[in-house]
């Protein structure tokens, strides 16, 4: 049963376009939606050290008030309606520190973080981006600066064969079956296979190349109808893509013009687990969709 992200918290750069954003936030908001939208601020001068610590604090609230003024200002601008939004600004010196310090306080179901404008969304991954979803404990979007197809699609990255992914695909597809719900979007759920044709000359036993991608490809599709029963999810499209993990989803990416990626970022726990994991960061350099990683 499709349930709702009813308290989502918003970052938006200083740098970055409005409008994108707050289109998403719109579709996303419903009755029962509380939407925070944030700037995370920080100007040192308010922190030195000084005998005129008044004249600091006074600083601070200064541009505290500035930036939520500006930021409403922005809100405004876009012609952008959201029954429940509210505007804050918070004083970190670190955004993506600051970002986790309201979503812990607001009790945020998601973060969703835009960045400034860019050609190529590789180039949007800065610092902050980056650390925040090694330290968030709550699911993040990622978002392009450009609004989200008329009728979207959300693509959600599964990897049915490894047993230790057992859990993350569970609330991957609870993620990304809740999100679809939300925008209203198309659900494909792809599980990659390796690349068969590679072996086939070691591997006499092997009659045939199509009848063993047949077989595989049912397997994935089999444990796909089993997870998506198991949590109710009916409407969906499988696909079981043979190839590299990276290049394959970029492939699909592309032939359903996917607006969302969802895929997991901790796989692992203990100290590997603040590791995103070497698909998932390749994912996140290379494609050009917006991106909602599940820790």
């Amino acid at each position: 049963m499709m349930s709702r992200f009813t308290n989502i918290l918003a970052v938006l750069d200083s740098s970055a376009d409005a409008s994108p954003l707050l289109q998403k936030l719109m579709t996303l908001s419903g009755q029962d939606t509380d939407i925070s939208l944030i700037r995370v601020v920080y100007e040192g001068v308010a922190d030195l050290k000084s005998k005129h610590i008044d004249v600091s604090a006074e600083l601070k609230e200064l541009v505290l008030e500035a930036e939520r003024s500006a930021l409403r200002d922005e809100v405004q601008a876009t012609g952008t309606h959201i029954d429940k939004l509210t505007c804050a600004a918070l004083w970190n010196p670190r955004i993506w520190a600051g970002a986790l310090h309201a979503a812990a306080s607001t009790a945020a179901e998601l973060i969703v973080k835009t960045s400034a404008a860019s050609t190529n969304f590789a180039a949007l991954r800065t610092p902050d981006d980056w650390n925040l979803l090694r330290h968030a404990s709550t699911p993040v979007l990622l978002t392009q600066p450009r609004a989200w197809s008329a009728k979207p699609t959300v693509v959600a990255a599964l990897d049915v064969y490894d047993p230790e992914h057992g859990e993350l695909n569970d609330r991957i597809l609870a993620v990304a079956h809740d999100l679809a719900g939300q925008m209203n979007a198309e659900l494909h759920l792809a599980s990659v296979f390796p690349m068969l044709s590679t072996w086939l000359d070691e591997v006499t036993t092997i009659s045939s190349y199509h009848k063993l991608r047949k077989e595989i490809e049912s397997e994935i599709f089999e444990e796909i109808a089993t997870l998506t029963a198991e949590q109710g999810i009916e409407d969906f499209t499988s696909h079981a893509l043979e190839g590299l993990a990276v290049e394959s989803m970029k492939r699909l990416l592309a032939s359903v013009d996917a607006d969302v990626l969802v895929i997991g970022t901790k796989a692992r726990r203990g100290v590997a687990g603040l590791l995103l994991g070497n698909t998932a960061e390749k994912l996140l350099h290379e494609v050009d969709s917006d991106v909602l990683t599940v820790p």
